[in-house]
C-alpha cells in the first residue's frame, strides 16, 4: 500500500506561478510538473472554503451535500474518501486546515496533529479574535481583505509555519500503518501580508490588474456580479495585494518543497510507493475587475492547482481536459486500490495518471456557488466544456455569459448571443444538476438553522477545542511596508 500526501493550500490560483499568466518564482511546482503529472484544466466545485472541501471530501457536487456556504459541515452520515481509506488499513492523518464546523472534526481522519486557523464552531468569537489577531481580525473576509495590506509579519504565515514544522516532525518519525496525510496550510488567503524580501522582490515587477479600471462591458448591470467589486480600493493599494499574493505564493511554494522532501524521504525509508499531490481549494480574483477573493466563476476565482508525483505516475505529463476537485476522493482511493462510493459526482483520474489513457474531452465540468443580493439567494452554475465556458444566476439570466478561453483566455468577451444553440445545450445540462428554487429554498432553510446551532452553542457554553490560537503580539498589525492600512495606529 503506497504511502500518499497531499499537500493542500488555500485560495491559490494556479495562473500565479511559473507557468501562469501572472509569473511567480515556484520552483519547487516546476520541479513536481517535471516529475510527476499536472492537470492544466482543473476547477473547483465551488469558488468557496467550505462548500469546495465538503465536495473533495465526498466527492459530492454542492447541489448533493447541501453546503454552499461557509456556516455549514457536510453531515457526520456522508462517507468521505478518508472513511474508505481508514477502512483499507490507513492512517488518516490531518495536519492543519480542513476548515470543518461543528463538534465533528474529523469526518473519516484517525488523527490531526494540528488545529486549524479558522473557527471551528457555529459562532464566530469575535472578541476572542480581535484580541489574538489585532488589526487583521477583519481582514480574513471580503471586503475587509484590502484595509491591511503590505509586508511584515501576520497570522497566515505564522499559522503556516507550525503547520509545516509539525508535518515535518511526523514525517521524521516511524509509522506502523500506511499513511494518508494532508498538510493543510492557510496562504496565500489573505490578509494580504508577505515577508519583506518577498514583498519587495514583487513589488518591482508587478503592475495593476489588466482590468481593474475597464471593467469589461458585459458586467454593465449585472448588480449581483458588481456587487462583489470594490471601488474604494486605490491602484497603490491593488499593487500592494498583487506584491504580497505573489510573495505569499512563492512563500507556500517553499513550504511544498520542505514537505515534500520529507516526505520522499520517508517514503524511501517505509518502501511501500508514494504519491506526492498539491492543489488548492479555489483561486484569487486579487483585484481583477475590481474583485478581491473569490466567489465568482472567472478563472482566476474558479481554477485550481492539481498535480500529483509518485510510483507508477507518468512525468511531466500535462493534461489539458477539463477535470474536477470531486475527482481527488476517486482518484486517491483508486490509487490505494480500494472503492470508494459509486454514487461520488467525481471521477478516478488514475488511468490519466499511470497510463497512456485518453483524455476525456467530452466531459462536462460543474461548479456550483449560491450569491446573495439585498437579502436574495441566487444559484449560480458554471459549466467547462471543451474550450468553452457557460455560465448563469438564477434571476439573472439576461447576463448569461459564454467565453471562448481558447481564443480569450482573460473572459473579456462575452459571445453568448453568437451561439444560440450552444446556449441551449448548456442550460439544458445546467438543469441536470438541480432546479434552483430548489436550491435556494434549501438555503434559506440551512440558514434559519444555523440561528439555532448558534444558540445551542451560547446557552450550552461549547467551547472550540481545535482552533489555532497561538499567534504572536508581533503579527498583529505592526507591518514594515504599508500599501494600505485603515484600521486604528500603526508603528511604521
Amino acid at each position: 500500500m503506497k504511502d500518499i500526501l497531499i499537500f493542500m493550500s488555500d485560495q491559490h490560483s494556479p495562473l500565479f506561478s511559473e507557468w501562469g499568466s501572472e509569473r511567480v518564482d515556484t520552483p519547487n511546482l516546476m520541479r513536481l510538473r517535471d516529475e510527476g503529472t499536472s492537470f492544466e484544466a482543473a476547477y473547483t466545485s465551488c469558488p468557496l472554503c467550505v462548500p469546495a472541501r465538503m465536495s473533495m471530501m465526498s466527492g459530492l457536487i454542492p447541489g448533493k451535500t447541501g453546503v454552499f456556504t461557509n456556516n455549514d459541515t457536510l453531515s457526520s452520515q456522508i462517507p468521505c474518501f478518508t472513511h474508505a481509506l481508514a477502512a483499507a488499513g490507513y492512517e488518516t492523518v490531518l495536519i492543519g486546515r480542513m476548515h470543518f464546523v461543528g463538534t465533528d472534526q474529523r469526518h473519516g481522519f484517525t488523527k490531526r496533529l494540528a488545529a486549524d486557523m479558522t473557527p471551528t464552531g457555529w459562532n464566530r468569537p469575535v472578541e476572542q479574535l480581535k484580541k489574538e489577531r489585532g488589526d487583521f481580525a477583519k481582514t480574513f473576509g471580503e471586503p475587509w481583505c484590502t484595509d491591511v495590506v503590505g509586508a511584515g509579519e501576520s497570522p497566515v504565515l505564522h499559522y503556516d509555519e507550525q503547520i509545516v514544522q509539525t508535518a515535518l516532525a511526523y514525517l521524521d518519525q516511524e509509522h506502523e500503518k500506511p499513511q494518508f496525510i494532508i498538510v493543510g496550510t492557510y496562504g496565500p488567503h489573505f490578509p494580504y501580508v508577505a515577508p519583506e524580501e518577498l514583498y519587495l522582490k514583487y513589488s518591482d515587477r508587478v503592475s495593476i490588474p489588466k482590468f481593474f479600471n475597464n471593467i469589461p462591458d458585459y458586467m454593465e448591470g449585472f448588480e449581483l456580479l458588481k456587487n462583489h467589486c470594490n471601488h474604494e480600493v486605490t491602484e497603490n493599494t491593488v499593487r500592494g495585494v498583487y506584491a504580497a499574493y505573489c510573495g505569499m505564493v512563492e512563500k507556500m511554494d517553499s513550504q511544498i518543497g520542505q514537505v515534500r522532501d520529507a516526505f520522499l524521504s520517508y517514503a524511501r525509508k517505509k518502501k511501500n510507493g508514494h504519491v506526492f499531490g498539491y492543489l488548492s481549494d479555489h483561486g484569487d480574483q486579487a483585484g481583477e475587475r475590481r474583485i478581491f477573493g473569490k466567489q465568482t466563476f472567472f478563472e482566476k476565482s474558479v481554477r485550481i492547482p492539481m498535480i500529483f508525483e509518485g510510483t507508477d505516475i507518468r512525468a511531466g505529463k500535462k493534461i489539458i481536459s477539463p477535470v474536477s476537485i470531486l475527482d481527488l476522493a476517486p482518484t486517491l482511493c483508486d490509487l490505494a486500490e480500494t472503492a470508494f462510493c459509486e454514487e461520488a459526482d467525481g471521477k478516478s483520474l488514475k488511468q490519466l495518471l499511470t497510463q497512456e489513457g485518453a483524455e476525456d474531452y467530452e466531459r462536462v465540468v460543474i461548479s456550483q456557488f449560491t450569491d446573495s443580493y439585498k437579502e436574495k439567494i441566487h444559484y449560480g452554475i458554471m459549466l467547462r466544456y471543451r474550450e468553452c465556458k457557460f455560465i448563469s444566476y438564477h434571476g439573472y439570466e439576461r447576463f448569461d455569459l459564454l467565453f471562448d478561453l481558447k481564443n480569450d483566455p482573460e473572459e473579456t468577451v462575452n459571445i453568448i448571443e453568437k451561439f444560440p444553440k450552444l446556449r441551449e445545450w448548456f442550460v439544458n445540462i445546467a438543469g441536470l444538476y438541480g432546479k434552483p428554487e430548489e436550491i435556494e429554498t434549501e438555503q434559506y432553510r440551512r440558514a434559519r438553522n444555523l440561528k439555532w446551532f448558534q444558540y445551542y452553542e451560547k446557552v450550552t457554553g461549547w467551547k472550540e477545542k481545535e482552533r489555532w490560537t497561538e499567534n504572536p503580539p508581533s503579527a498583529r498589525g505592526e507591518l514594515k511596508i504599508i500599501a494600505n492600512f485603515k484600521k486604528g495606529k500603526i508603528n511604521r
